[in-house]
C-alpha cells in the first residue's frame, strides 16, 4: 500500500482546537494516500484523540509550526502551493490544476483561516453549499476538497504508470514502520535482525543508492 501514497498533496491545519476534529482530519487524510500534515498551534503540541484518529496517527507523520508564517515558509521551501478555502472564491477545485505539490488549508470551526494563511494563498476555492447553513463540519470540508483533488492526481500518475509519487526511502520507512506495528519490543528486534541478509532496504548497495 505504501506504493499508492503520494507527497505531492499535504494538508494543513491553521489553529484547530478541538482535539477530536484533529483526529477526524488526519483519519481522512491517511485514508486518502496522504503522508504528511502540518498543524499550527502555538498554544500545545500535536493533540488528537487516539479513539477518533483509529490508528491513523501511525501512518501520518506530523509536522508543528508555532506560526502560520513559519507554516507558510516551510512549505513555500518544498515546492508547495497553497489553496485555501473561501465563501468569496470564484472557482471550484475542479477548475484548479493538480499538477505539482498542493497544501490544503483548513481553519477552526469558529473563525476559518487566519488573514495572514488568506493573503499568502496561491489560490483560493469554493465548496459549493445549497443549505441555510453556511459551513461545513471540517473533517467533511476537507475530505471534499481531497475528493476534488487526490483521484485527478492519481489519474495523471497512472498515465505515468506510477501508483504514487512517493521516493523508494520514504516508502521503505512506512513499510517497516508496518511491520513493526504492534511488534513488543520492536527496535530490539530491528537491531537483532538489521545484519541479517535480505534485511537491507530496497536499492541499498545499488549504485547511486544510499
Amino acid at each position: 500500500k505504501a506504493q499508492a501514497r503520494g507527497l505531492t498533496g499535504d494538508a494543513v491545519f491553521e489553529d484547530i482546537i478541538d482535539p477530536h476534529n484533529v483526529a477526524a482530519c488526519v483519519r481522512t487524510c491517511e485514508g486518502f494516500g496522504l503522508a504528511d500534515v502540518h498543524e499550527i498551534n502555538p498554544r500545545h503540541g500535536p493533540h488528537l484523540s487516539a479513539g477518533v484518529a483509529k490508528s491513523a496517527q501511525q501512518w501520518v507523520d506530523h509536522h508543528m509550526h508555532q506560526t502560520t508564517e513559519g507554516a507558510v515558509a516551510h512549505l513555500r521551501e518544498q515546492g508547495f502551493r497553497i489553496w485555501v478555502s473561501d465563501l468569496q472564491a470564484e472557482r471550484t477545485l475542479d477548475e484548479l490544476p493538480v499538477d505539482g505539490r498542493i497544501a490544503i488549508v483548513v481553519g477552526n470551526a469558529f473563525a476559518g483561516i487566519s488573514e495572514t494563511m488568506r493573503a499568502a494563498a496561491d489560490d483560493r476555492y469554493i465548496l459549493p453549499m445549497y443549505g441555510m447553513v453556511q459551513s461545513f463540519n471540517l473533517s467533511v470540508a476537507l475530505a471534499m476538497s481531497l475528493q476534488a483533488v487526490v483521484p485527478r492526481r492519481r489519474a495523471q500518475l497512472a498515465a505515468e504508470g506510477r501508483l504514487g509519487d512517493m521516493d523508494l526511502d520514504r516508502m521503505w520507512t512506512i513499510r517497516q514502520r508496518w511491520l513493526e506495528y504492534g511488534v513488543r519490543n520492536a527496535p530490539t528486534v530491528r537491531r537483532q535482525l538489521g545484519g541479517r541478509p535480505g534485511n537491507a532496504a530496497p536499492g541499498a548497495g545499488q549504485e547511486g543508492q544510499p
